[in-house]
């Protein structure tokens, strides 16, 4: 903090009582002299400056520090980013979730599919948004432009990585609304009788 900051918040009483005044005179149009405000003495001009506001500030209850209060854009990835940086932050790490330990994408995927969407399943653009965000969660807003490079791990004829070899794998299966959805084959017996590998 600076000393001017310091100096404000040690003379908070004066600026309050300073602002009620001034608050008073703009409010009842009463003609008021001004020399008893600091900062405006014998400018009623000056008055007009504080109806031009562009940074709120919200003060502590110490009065220690400020802080900006800042607009958040509207952002529909953002759950499925917050999932990820979760993800991220267990992937390669010695520390395990539930004797869980995540060694590659794939593994964050599927538990991920199999986690945030059980029994229901999760659709194509779900599993396609989450690879996207993973490894970079603050990337610019996924759109259909990205679809492509991501889509090859579920594509058959490229061998896609998703959805063949090792201990898990996505599959398709009928989900209880009688969907079509993609589920972990580790975990699709729990979701539904009847599914399919991808081919």
């Amino acid at each position: 903090m600076t000393r001017n900051d310091q100096q404000m918040y040690s003379n908070i009483n004066s600026i309050a009582k300073s602002l009620e005044k001034i608050a008073n005179t703009l409010d009842n149009n009463v003609p008021q002299t001004t020399k008893d405000i600091p900062g405006f003495e014998g400018t009623l001009d000056a008055l007009d400056v504080l109806t031009d506001i562009k940074t709120i500030t919200e003060i502590t209850d110490d009065y220690s520090s400020t802080k900006k209060v800042i607009r958040i854009k509207n952002d529909s990835d953002h759950d499925i980013r917050i999932a990820v940086k979760n993800y991220e932050d267990l992937l390669w790490n010695d520390g395990s979730e539930n004797g869980k330990k995540f060694h590659t994408k794939k593994d964050c995927i599927l538990d991920y599919v199999t986690k945030e969407f059980g029994v229901f399943g999760a659709r194509y653009t779900d599993i396609i948004k989450f690879a996207y965000y993973l490894g970079a969660h603050n990337a610019p807003k996924y759109t259909n432009d990205h679809r492509g490079y991501y889509s090859c791990a579920m594509n058959a004829r490229l061998n896609g990585h998703l959805i063949q070899g090792g201990k898990d794998q996505l599959v398709k299966g009928i989900n209880l609304d009688g969907k079509e959805r993609y589920f972990a084959l580790s975990y699709v017996d729990n979701a539904t009788d009847y599914y399919k590998k991808i081919s």
